[in-house]
């Protein structure tokens, strides 16, 4: 068969830790700074079980104190006292001379409805010139309709505080149309983002998303937000609005794989292949510049498969997570040059992910790499489930063994320790397994056959798949089982399955398919088994046999 995916290769040559114990306290106190760190010492106060007072110690040291370190630090030792600003003398004869805080703390609408007119009316006078917007907030509430008032004086700031003190979110929004210059005012800020990324995908209050229709592109409208409101004018049927937004999301994206997916988004509602050759030139892989390059025969895609002949580098373990901590925060002071320099004495067989790593951080990420590391332990033959473990390898952890995620998630896969353990103990019942054994190649390669075993009952696509290896089996068979997604049977037909892609509810595993399938297409062809990536976008919309979770639809 014919290759429809063309690139080229530039192959690259150049002629423990892990004992299963936890770091005491003046070992956690030496480590590097960083999620290493503090993967330790929750490992030491979850298994430890040590005093207050040693926990009260280590507290300083936490890197990034949120999540599962924070919770098992307060409920430990209590949570720490939140300090409050005491704005308890502050009233209306004294709140020009307040600090900022109490200013936004104390004018709300319910304290200015203790006020009578009068007051108000001094209170915005002298705000004037010391906070413009608290008196903005103030005058408006005085007129006949204080949320159209904010919205054409485009005060986002008031406008999201009343918003936030709503009962009726909905009914607020309906009664109030939005201006396309309030719009391109407040689409940068993240609650409005937020808002509006909900009531699209979630195709929530209808009259106030068909509203949005009437907004006017502009370039002044944040990428992110015009791209959304392209997908809900797709819901409504109005292409012709859809193209606008989608073209302001183009114009004015920074990232080169937002550009490439708004201008596909392009190409869909036009049919215009000179869209297809612009988007084949991206300097991204993605997979909408695979698709298009598949069309259109457009260029090379130039990768980067690392091939070292050096097994090993000497003085470092490539299994021990404080030793990558080290590393990377070494790297990040460096300038490219540097980088350069540095990272070639990780070209080694056993070190190719922190190599790839460094490299693609030297060349500003325009250089992409695509590694191969230890295919000894991959265990398997079949090249598909090769490609796939690779794929989802290089979206979780870059090919570096010791790497640990922000949640603790573990090794070269990203195994959660407690699903770690589950799975190590229980299912596959290693001797003496430990969490930490994950940071061993084989066995995180051993995991995660084992796990795409259990998800290929029920899932045979590889983005199906890796919405249940990033989201859990459970959030897909939802998503599938109430068949609005990927039915063959859409209203959208036109646009399947590139809606529902754009639909998926879990904004992270729906990015996170999409990178993972650009990977695993690449890694096809790296494995000598090139395959059209649009054969993997009619099959989202036919169940396969395996897939219990759609056969009904």
């Amino acid at each position: 068969m014919k290759s429809l995916i063309n690139f080229s290769l530039i192959t690259i040559f150049f002629s423990s830790f892990l004992n299963s114990q936890v770091l005491n306290i003046e070992e956690l106190k030496t480590a590097p700074r960083g999620l290493a760190r503090d993967y330790y010492i929750y490992r030491y106060i979850d298994e430890k079980k040590p005093s207050k007072k040693d926990i009260a110690q280590l507290k300083p040291y936490v890197y990034r104190y949120a999540g599962k370190i924070k919770s098992k630090i307060e409920d430990k030792v209590g949570a720490p006292k939140q300090v409050t600003l005491d704005c308890s003398s502050i009233n209306a004869n004294n709140l020009l001379e307040a600090n900022a805080t109490c200013k936004n703390a104390i004018v709300t609408t319910k304290y200015l409805q203790t006020l009578p007119k009068e007051k108000r009316k001094e209170l915005a006078d002298k705000f004037k010139t010391v906070s413009p917007s608290l008196a903005n907030f103030i005058t408006g509430f005085d007129t006949p309709d204080p949320v159209l008032y904010y919205i054409n004086t485009n005060d986002t700031a008031s406008y999201l505080k009343y918003y936030n003190t709503s009962s009726d979110k909905e009914k607020f929004l309906n009664e109030h149309n939005l201006t396309s210059e309030f719009v391109a005012k407040i689409s940068s800020n993240w609650q409005f983002k937020a808002l509006i990324n909900d009531i699209v995908i979630n195709q929530k209050y209808n009259e106030f998303r068909h509203n949005l229709i009437r907004i006017s592109s502009s370039d002044l409208i944040d990428s992110d937000v015009a791209f959304l409101l392209g997908l809900n004018a797709i819901l409504f049927h109005r292409d012709e609005d859809a193209l606008r937004f989608f073209s302001s999301a183009a114009k004015t994206a920074t990232a080169a794989s937002k550009r490439d997916n708004a201008n596909f988004w392009v190409y869909l509602i036009t049919k215009d292949k000179k869209i297809l050759k612009t988007i084949a030139k991206s300097s991204d892989i993605n997979i909408y510049s695979l698709y298009a390059r598949e069309f259109s025969g457009g260029g090379k895609i130039k990768i980067v498969v690392p091939n070292p002949k050096t097994n090993t580098l000497l003085n470092y373990d490539y299994t021990d997570p404080l030793a990558w901590q080290r590393v990377k925060n070494s790297i990040s002071k460096m300038d490219s040059a540097e980088l350069l320099k540095y990272g070639t004495r990780f070209f080694t067989k056993s070190t190719i992910g922190e190599y790839s790593y460094i490299m693609e951080k030297a060349h500003n990420y325009k250089l992409h790499f695509y590694p191969t590391p230890f295919m000894e332990d991959i265990g398997s033959d079949d090249t598909k489930r090769k490609a796939l473990i690779l794929a989802l390898a290089r979206q979780e952890s870059r090919f570096v063994p010791s790497a640990v995620s922000t949640s603790y998630a573990l090794g070269m896969m990203q195994f959660m320790p407690f699903l770690a353990n589950h799975i190590g103990k229980k299912e596959l019942k290693i001797e003496g397994f430990d969490q930490d054994d994950m940071f061993k190649p084989s066995v995180a390669y051993k995991f995660a056959n084992h796990h795409l075993d259990y998800l290929e009952k029920y899932l045979s696509n590889p983005v199906f798949i890796a919405y249940a290896y990033n989201g859990g089996i459970g959030f897909t068979k939802r998503m599938l089982q109430k068949g609005d997604l990927f039915n063959k049977n859409s209203v959208y037909k036109k646009y399947e399955p590139f809606l529902s892609m754009e639909l998926v509810p879990y904004v992270e595993s729906r990015n996170y398919a999409k990178k993972v399938l650009s990977n695993y297409i690449i890694y096809l062809a790296i494995l000598n088994s090139s395959t059209k990536i649009s054969q993997f976008f009619e099959n989202l919309m036919i169940p396969g046999a395996s897939e219990k979770f759609r056969l009904d639809l």
